[in-house]
């Protein structure tokens, strides 16, 4: 396991080179992948970054030269608590993703984007997408979450969806791009929909009516047919068609603002069938617990925890 000294260090050279704006777009992703493998990262970075602030506000008419790398003094640090624990709560890779986003929504929200192109893209709940379009290019990169995508027709100007290094192309198409823990999946709706792991492997096409799991890791694709109770969210629903309980809950936790902590592992493996209101998750968490007989704790703004 990686010392704190190790991470405080690594979180240290990050805040450098974000402050004196060196990031690559692929200094960018190692950020993100780095931020997201352990809380403990978001913390460290959390700390040099508001132990900063604070210092520019204790001297807002310095003048600090950026290129000289500074350390953190426990005094200061403990001095800093509040700030420190106010930070730490907000800053998440999802912060850093909504900042590097053009649009975004929260747990719990949706939104349709009308891009200058007739193009419509659907965001599902906590997602985040950065666009980048300019004549004869329509590129957009999921940072994270769900993404419908309705492309307008365009042959001479495919429509590119990017994410974690996997791209999706179409001329037009309705189609959906889910960034997962493991996989990125990409189900068709309607039309063609060109899938490859890099510029230099020959695509997949994936039809109407089938989706691609594409391994992030090691970029193997898995083509299978497309699930009827797929992508209920585009139409306001949860649907569970024969889901293990503990995946269910997982999925009915991305429209909470609070954290849910799953714990009843003797039932984690119980298939669910179900259909629930998007914009109800809390009930939908209530129901599929007393369902099963199990038993939730709720901490209001904080926590669930659902536990046998």
């Amino acid at each position: 396991m990686t010392d704190m000294r190790t991470i405080n260090d690594m979180a240290a050279r990050w805040h450098a080179q974000v402050m004196i704006g060196r990031l690559s777009p692929e200094d960018e992703q190692r950020l993100d992948d780095w931020l997201a493998q352990d809380v403990r990262h978001r913390l460290a970075y959390a700390e040099v970054a508001a132990a900063g602030y604070a210092l520019q506000q204790v001297r807002p008419n310095a003048v600090i030269d950026k290129r000289v790398a500074r350390s953190w003094p426990v005094w200061m640090t403990a001095a800093l608590v509040p700030i420190l624990l106010a930070v730490a709560v907000m800053w998440s890779p999802h912060a850093w993703q909504n900042w590097r986003s053009d649009v975004h929504t929260t747990a719990g929200t949706s939104r349709v984007e009308h891009l200058p192109d007739g193009s419509t893209l659907q965001l599902d709940t906590d997602t985040a997408v950065a666009l980048s379009f300019a004549p004869g290019r329509r590129d957009i990169e999921l940072l994270r979450g769900s993404l419908a995508i309705d492309v307008a027709k365009d042959p001479a100007h495919p429509f590119r969806v990017v994410c974690a290094g996997i791209e999706a192309r179409a001329v037009g198409t309705r189609f959906v791009v889910a960034r997962q823990v493991s996989d990125v999946e990409v189900g068709v709706i309607e039309g063609v929909v060109a899938v490859r792991t890099d510029e230099q492997s020959a695509p997949t096409l994936i039809q109407a009516g089938q989706r691609a799991l594409v391994d992030q890791r090691t970029g193997a694709i898995r083509s299978e047919p497309l699930p009827g109770a797929s992508y209920g969210w585009t139409r306001g629903v949860l649907t569970f068609d024969r889901v293990p309980l503990e995946r269910a809950v997982a999925e009915i936790a991305r429209y909470l603002p609070e954290r849910v902590v799953f714990r009843a592992t003797t039932h984690a493996a119980t298939p669910i069938t179900a259909t629930f209101p998007v914009d109800q998750p809390d009930a939908a968490l209530l129901a599929v617990a007393r369902t099963n007989g199990l038993t939730i704790r709720h901490v209001s703004g904080l926590l669930y925890l659902v536990q046998d």
